[in-house]
């Protein structure tokens, strides 16, 4: 056996389980936290975990509608990809000047 390639190995063996480690630490603390953020919630205003998950799914599908329609202005009128061919030059231009503004 090779000798260097034997300690090269096992030091790299010992990385990555101490990166995964810290990754599943870290895991566990943030489910922790939100754990103890819902229960606080539950406790104190009476918000319940439907209610908040409720929410965090609003705050993403807004999010997702939003990504959706960026940049909005660049896109070209519709009916106008369908008739678009590179030998008309005008379209060609009209294409471009809708991205460009």
């Amino acid at each position: 056996m090779n000798t260097p390639l034997v300690i090269g190995a096992l030091i790299v063996s010992v990385l990555l389980m101490f990166w995964l480690f810290s990754v599943v630490k870290a895991t566990f603390k943030a489910a922790f936290f939100i754990a103890v953020i819902i229960f606080a919630l539950q406790i104190l205003t009476g918000v319940g975990p439907q209610q908040v998950w409720a929410e965090v799914f609003k705050i993403f599908s807004g999010f997702s509608r939003w990504l959706q329609n960026w940049g909005g202005k660049a896109k070209p009128p519709s009916g106008f990809v369908s008739g678009f061919s590179l030998d008309s030059l005008p379209g060609f231009l009209e294409l471009f000047l809708i991205m460009v503004s």
